[in-house]
């Protein structure tokens, strides 16, 4: 396919959230509304029945994600699991570690590395009404940084090859997101966000035209004080990169904001194209959410966002306290805040104009957000407030929410063994901090295991 092919793919499938193609199959009809309602509350959501929640998956399937919940629940290996797999890796190579973490972790957590692969387990969610979410496993951090832009030139394209198998397999509404540190320095990201940290709205406007208009007319950005010389040029020609956007550590995050808003302003006057990833374990995550929301209206684009309670808390926490909630319930509550000023702009905006993606393993904050949605007349079918989970993790939460009538994604990475061991070792991280979570999953798994046994030796 022509270079231009992945391309015009990537700015139409993309990102962290945004609907492919202009034609949305939703009806607006009262009719439609009503049944969706029907349908749609928050006490058909039932997160108990392991029967439910686990009958499309095979007893090997089962066993193995109970196993791996259950080693989620050591710190001993979640504190250091990126080092056992690195030690691994250097000790075995990827040929023999692969096979003993290809049937297990990776295709826990990992649809694979190639079109085929990404098909069977398109095929698999599309059977069950669930959307796919691609979550390529590219990015770096600060210190990681390469001199040369063919590091994030190869990166980007990546990105078009992922964008094209997305659009070949990904059904109704795909998406495709990543790392903003996989298409620009990490450092220069820092860098604008010391600047642009305690920056007013005025001045987060002023920096999004000027970002927009580099875009759009593919010229270098003006100079920014405090900012030099490399950064201005390695933004201008990431610039050129960007497609979508997802979260960051909160070293790099006002600058990712940034570009966030600059996309939103390039591709998101007509339909909600880009949305930029909240954190709602700061404190500051509803400022920032209405101050970026400000400055997309008033430059006439829509707005999109997905609302997440945290990936990175550990390593936040390891940097700086001060700005990060104090516990899980405190992020709960904060969370709660941020997802109401999302819908409230969702419920005035209207589903052609807004995109709010509710991606949570918590089920107060499902029942929460299922009665909100009620309350407010939000149709849930309409596809302007939708559902996400991980692929391989809270089937007890994205299974009944799709028998109730939800929209529900999967972010399902793609990537070599090599690519996505830190995202593994992550994905550890994230099963100790939602520890209640997992053991209600891992609960979940043990009853549904022993009925299936039960049955066996009955028969």
């Amino acid at each position: 396919m022509a270079t231009s092919g992945p391309r015009h793919i990537l700015q139409v499938v993309v990102t962290s959230c945004c609907r492919h193609g202009s034609v949305r199959m939703c009806s607006h009809s009262n009719t439609s509304t009503l049944c969706a309602v029907c349908k749609t509350t928050p006490q058909a959501l039932l997160f108990s029945d392991h029967h439910r929640a686990f009958q499309h998956k095979s007893t090997w399937e089962l066993l193995r994600a109970l196993l791996i919940l259950r080693a989620c629940g050591s710190n001993f290996l979640v504190d250091n699991s990126l080092k056992i797999l690195r030690k691994g890796q250097q000790i075995f190579g990827d040929q023999i570690l692969g096979l003993f973490l290809h049937p297990t972790v990776y295709s826990q957590f990992v649809a694979g590395e190639e079109s085929s692969d990404l098909a069977v387990t398109a095929k698999s969610l599309q059977k069950m009404e669930i959307r796919l979410m691609v979550a390529p496993t590219l990015e770096e951090d600060v210190g990681e940084s390469s001199l040369r832009q063919d590091k994030y030139d190869k990166n980007l394209n990546e990105m078009f090859r992922l964008a094209e198998m997305t659009h070949c397999h990904g059904g109704v509404h795909p998406c495709l997101q990543t790392k903003i540190t996989a298409l620009v320095s990490a450092d220069t990201l820092r860098n604008l966000s010391h600047i642009y940290v305690k920056k007013k709205a005025d001045s987060w406007r002023v920096m999004v035209q000027h970002m927009a208009s580099a875009m759009l007319n593919r010229v270098q950005l003006p100079d920014i004080p405090g900012i030099n010389h490399r950064d201005i040029e390695n933004m201008s020609i990431a610039l050129g990169r960007f497609r979508q956007l997802d979260a960051e550590y909160s070293y790099v995050n006002p600058g990712c904001s940034l570009v966030a808003l600059a996309m939103m302003a390039v591709f998101n006057q007509n339909r909600p194209v880009v949305a930029n990833t909240y954190q709602c374990y700061f404190k500051g995550a509803l400022e920032t959410l209405t101050l970026e929301l400000d400055v997309i209206e008033s430059l006439g684009a829509c707005f999109a966002a997905k609302l997440v309670r945290g990936a990175y808390l550990e390593r936040e926490r390891e940097l700086d306290t001060t700005n990060i909630c104090a516990s899980y319930a405190e992020t709960g509550d904060n969370y709660h805040r941020v997802l109401e000023h999302a819908l409230m702009h969702a419920k005035k905006a209207g589903s052609d104009r807004c995109l709010v993606i509710i991606a949570t393993h918590n089920e107060e904050t499902v029942r929460h957000s299922a009665s909100r949605l009620l309350e407010l007349g939000l149709d849930p079918k309409a596809g302007h407030v939708v559902f996400a989970q991980i692929y391989g993790m809270a089937e007890q939460i994205t299974m009944p929410l799709v028998h109730a009538g939800y929209l529900v994604y999967k972010s399902v990475p793609m990537g070599t063994l090599s690519q996505v061991l830190p995202y593994l070792a992550r994905r550890a991280a994230e099963n100790r901090s939602v520890l209640h979570g997992a053991r209600k999953e891992r609960e979940l798994l043990q009853q549904e295991l022993s009925r299936r046994l039960r049955s066996m030796f009955q028969r």
